[in-house]
């Protein structure tokens, strides 16, 4: 039972009779129901916020609400449109391709009919990429036994947070709240009609989100067949929109090796049935399930075949899920003086290889791409996460300082080749058991110039000592004296500066990499970014950076980076039944039945 509130002091109860599921309307009901509801809003002064994949779904939500909005404006109003849709920055390139070209259209079409419109891509920070996360050995892959980090890092956070910002903006320009439309329909799957029933979206109101925000699904009802005679009629020419969905309708038939939509669709449901996975145009590197469609769009049609190394790396990062031997044992915890040694994110050795393997494939389709005389459809390694890879895996301690730029040599001027090998998947075999590893109460205590291992660097500071070029210094909550950095509000690249450290510093980069390093001076090149200002710490950073500067000049000093043997590594730990009781206590959840027990003296 509702209780809808007519006026001030009207109240009527109302009993829903029938599930608005189970009434069949007619496509024409379909649509002037849902239109209706959209010109409502438009009428009561709300902007109206799309959010859409470019998928079949949101493509129809979004030629609704186009539509609406021109007759609105034909009517003498004014209606604002934002549609956001999310670039992961690791696409199906076909799919991003599309999105932006549906994009272009919907600002012609906003254009020519008086519509007042903004088209926003989203992307994640540098940060949370797959690529800047994975290869600096911050996380490992979304595999299907994980969680969906995936989705949050990559699409949910900073859609939030840019519609966040994007309300705020709003708001300040004396706007009403706005409605954000959904392609989200009941039918789609049953986990996904649970989750819509149980937060009460509607199609023919808003409701709030667990955010608070306005949000209305005007396809909920929909069936599959109904989607595709709407893009059907549009592709056609019998139903007017913003879009012809030609490609729309090329991408959804070629995903599943057909020429046509409708079958693809039908091909689509039997695998459901029979248990097949659920994904289709995910991300290249999407291992949370089997996504076919990567390789039935190259086994299809040569004009696919460009993206055969993508579909090569997804095989391997799914095969090597359960190879503890390429994962990193090294745990990054202080806890009563000891360190857990167990497989947690990838080893720096594969994470060389994963760097390598990526920068193969941008050069390759560079390659294609000026044969070809158009332009690159991808590019795993823009400039801005190569130093940011290169910054972060120096501070990590997986890799020598600068070895992205000797990669790139190799590859571009040598002509060596790093190509993706197969690989079997490896069985499943249980997580080994934690061992530990004593470092002492604090990280660095060990060495003699520990006050320089962590955000400082006795040479420069000696070099630079009395001129205007001595960088200052600030104490940190804790005492520890680091430099004092100019901050932002989260991790940043400069482009500007990162295009001039190539162009004047590229050969001196390589020079201090072919020269290698000192024991603790791992994080050389991370050191080198910072002092020429390539990359931006936020305020937060800055001691958490410390840190691990000095937890990975200890590692280093360990032989604990870099290509480091596991196996020596073991030799070193001790099982959680010789740790000292206290470390016991704290450590207790990494224990196992075999590691917890404990032998004991019998009397003779």
């Amino acid at each position: 039972m509702q209780t809808i509130e007519v006026g001030r002091t009207e109240k009527y109860q109302t009993l829903q009779l029938f599930r608005m599921e189970d009434i069949t309307m007619s496509l024409e009901d379909q649509v002037a129901s849902a239109t209706e509801v959209i010109m409502d809003l438009f009428a009561a002064g709300h902007p109206i916020v799309v959010a859409t994949s470019f998928g079949k779904d949101s493509s129809v939500v979004t030629s609704i609400v186009m539509n609406a909005a021109k007759t609105f404006a034909s009517q003498g109003g004014r209606p604002l449109v934002v549609a956001t849709s999310s670039d992961t920055l690791v696409e199906n390139p076909e799919v991003h391709a599309m999105a932006k070209e549906e994009m272009g259209k919907l600002h012609a079409f906003a254009e020519q009919h008086g519509i007042r419109f903004f088209g926003k891509f989203v992307t994640p920070p540098l940060l949370s990429t797959f690529q800047v996360k994975v290869l600096s050995g911050r996380g490992i892959p979304s595999w299907a036994s994980g969680g969906n980090d995936c989705a949050v890092d990559l699409k949910l956070q900073a859609q939030k947070s840019y519609r966040k910002k994007l309300f705020r903006v709003l708001a300040e320009k004396g706007m009403r709240e706005p409605v954000t439309c959904l392609g989200m329909r009941i039918q789609e799957s049953e986990v996904r009609a649970a989750r819509m029933r149980q937060s009460g979206a509607r199609a023919e109101t808003p409701v709030r989100n667990k955010d608070g925000e306005l949000v209305l699904c005007p396809v909920q009802y929909w069936s599959e067949d109904d989607i595709f005679e709407y893009l059907g009629e549009c592709s056609s020419g019998l139903r007017e929109a913003y879009s012809d969905f030609k490609e729309t309708l090329r991408i959804y038939a070629h995903s599943a090796g057909t020429s046509c939509a409708v079958v693809a669709q039908s091909i689509y449901e039997g695998r459901q049935k029979k248990g097949g996975c659920g994904a289709r145009h995910g991300c290249f590197t999407c291992l949370k399930a089997e996504d076919k469609s990567l390789a039935a769009m190259i086994e299809l049609d040569p004009r696919y075949v460009y993206m055969r190394g993508l579909n090569r790396l997804n095989k391997y990062l799914r095969a090597i899920e359960k190879d503890w031997s390429r994962r990193h044992w090294v745990g990054r915890t202080i806890q009563e003086g000891y360190i857990l040694i167990q497989p947690d994110t990838l080893h720096p050795t594969e994470l060389r290889n994963l760097t390598r393997y990526m920068m193969q494939l941008d050069h390759d389709e560079w390659v294609r791409s000026r044969r070809a005389g158009e332009q690159r459809k991808f590019t795993l390694l823009p400039l801005e996460m190569m130093i940011a890879v290169d910054a972060l895996q120096s501070l990590n301690g997986i890799a020598r300082p600068f070895a992205i730029w000797d990669d790139y040599r190799s590859i571009y001027e040598k002509g060596i080749r790093f190509d993706i090998p197969d690989v079997a998947p490896f069985k499943e075999t249980p997580l080994p058991d934690a061992k530990f590893l004593y470092v002492g109460k604090d990280w660095d205590n060990s060495a003699p110039d520990s006050a320089w291992t962590g955000m400082r660097d006795a040479y420069v500071e000696a070099l630079t000592e009395g001129s205007g070029c001595t960088p200052d210094i600030r104490l940190l909550k804790d005492g520890s004296a680091v430099w004092d950095l100019e901050t932002e509000q989260g991790f940043t690249v400069d482009q500007e500066s990162a295009v001039m450290l190539l162009d004047f510093e590229m050969e001196n980069m390589l020079a201090m990499y072919d020269a290698s390093y000192n024991r603790g001076g791992i994080t050389q090149a991370y050191k080198f970014y910072v002092q020429y200002g390539v990359i931006t710490l936020s305020h937060a950073q800055l001691a958490k950076h410390d840190e691990v500067l000095k937890r990975t000049a200890f590692k280093d000093r360990l032989g604990a980076t870099l290509d480091y043997d596991i196996n020596a590594l073991l030799e070193k730990a001790i099982p959680f039944n010789q740790l000292p009781e206290a470390a016991r206590k704290i450590w207790a959840s990494k224990a196992t039945s075999d590691s917890a027990q404990t032998e004991l003296e019998l009397a003779a």
